[in-house]
């Protein structure tokens, strides 16, 4: 399978790009990533109380009359009275499921995927697949946190079982994280803040790394990243990382991959099981660099 997590931050290549929608949840979301997705997502989904998130981040850029989700979606006990009453205005389609068997979270997932073809029919790709941006997941308590990884790591389960080829990533305050599924893995890791590898990063007239490109908005990620499995213990052989592994056993009470480095444009992984794989945005894709 094929990942190119960072593709939704190059603005040189939008024609390029897999269509996506954007979730919100209800958890500190990375205020800087929104404002760089947001304006060529085909549709922007509230989960419940995310909504509240989505408004204080519009409104700190006067713009929370104008600039609206798309839909809202949960039990609606988190959202805000007044602002229920806002969007209700406003003409954004509000969702009230009371499923209690279900997160706000995955009402949201579910949603998004039953109109997918609505959303994509709207633009070019109207026979493509869409991929899922989520936002938040990982900041605040951490019951929440390994709950969000939980659905995650459900939902892609789902989505493989249905040979769908619209992927989910999760961005959170530092990272991007998504599901390995089994089998090989290629993952595009281009414009990664890593070691200068020589004279050869400067064919085709890129910028050769330095420590201080990221003022020059040059990278979209930096080198760290890690390799967890979720379901039990996997075997991993990996290759462009600073330490690669060659049917490796990984498992939680064993040894796992954490703080590798990236050292190539493409890395790869091969699985026997589902694993979490996770990578640091650069410093200016960070929430704190708002």
């Amino acid at each position: 399978m094929e990942w190119d997590p960072t593709q939704f931050f190059r603005e040189d290549e939008v024609e390029s790009w897999q269509p996506f929608a954007l979730l919100v949840l209800n958890q500190p979301i990375n205020e800087t990533a929104l404002r760089a997705l947001r304006k060529h997502a085909l549709a922007t989904v509230c989960a419940d109380g995310g909504a509240n998130r989505f408004f204080e981040w519009a409104k700190s850029r006067g713009a929370e009359n104008t600039d609206l989700p798309t839909t809202i979606i949960g039990d609606l006990d988190s959202i805000r009275p007044e602002l229920r009453s806002h969007y209700t205005k406003l003409g954004v389609n509000i969702v009230q499921d009371d499923d209690q068997y279900s997160t706000d979270f995955t009402k949201s997932l579910r949603y998004i995927q039953q109109h997918e073809r609505d959303i994509l029919s709207a633009t070019d790709h109207g026979h493509g697949h869409l991929s899922i941006l989520i936002l938040g997941g990982l900041g605040g308590r951490v019951d929440q946190a390994f709950s969000q990884i939980h659905h995650l790591y459900t939902m892609n389960q789902k989505q493989a079982e249905a040979k769908g080829d619209g992927k989910l990533y999760l961005i959170s305050e530092e990272s991007i994280t998504f599901i390995l599924q089994p089998g090989m893995n290629t993952i595009h890791v281009p414009r990664t803040n890593r070691p200068d590898p020589g004279p050869s990063f400067n064919s085709g007239g890129r910028h050769p790394p330095s420590r201080d490109g990221n003022e020059h908005g040059i990278y979209l990620l930096e080198e760290n990243v890690g390799i967890i499995p979720l379901s039990g213990p996997a075997r991993i052989t990996t290759s462009g990382f600073e330490w690669d592994v060659e049917d490796w056993k990984t498992e939680i009470g064993g040894q796992i991959s954490t703080s590798n480095h990236i050292r190539a444009e493409t890395v790869s992984v091969q699985t026997n099981a589902p694993v979490l794989f996770t990578v640091e945005l650069a410093k200016r894709l960070k929430r704190s660099a708002r």
